[in-house]
């Protein structure tokens, strides 16, 4: 019997969740993630997302080659490049300063009425 995985808090936000995915990496595999090697990261997964979405978009040979998409696997992709680009925040230490920023552009979409007020 396997045992289940730890579901994540439901106080936490997203953003949480990958600022805490990433430190946890970072520990888990702590050579390798200078500034250098992140932005790498970010730009081979981005590759990868790409062809994820061209596969979904029926672009080029990848129905031939790879079969009908798997939007599981372009879930994947998705989290990668958001892990990845939260990892350059965290190597600069600027976790924060990019939840405010986001929290700002938020409010100012909602105020001008394209988001949708809270329930």
């Amino acid at each position: 019997m396997h045992p289940t995985p730890a579901q994540p808090s439901r106080s936490a936000d997203t953003f949480t969740q990958l600022a805490e995915l990433v430190a946890a990496l970072d520990r888990r595999f702590p050579a390798h993630n200078g500034p250098f090697e992140r932005v790498s990261r970010l730009a081979e997964e981005a590759g990868e997302l790409a062809a994820a979405v061209n596969h979904a978009e029926g672009m080029g040979v990848k129905h031939d080659k790879h079969g009908p998409p798997d939007l599981a696997n372009l879930v994947k992709e998705v989290e990668d490049v958001m892990r990845a680009a939260v990892s350059i925040a965290h190597h600069y230490g600027v976790l924060e300063q990019v939840r405010a920023s986001i929290g700002h552009h938020h409010a100012q979409y909602r105020a001008h009425g394209f988001t949708p007020e809270p329930a």
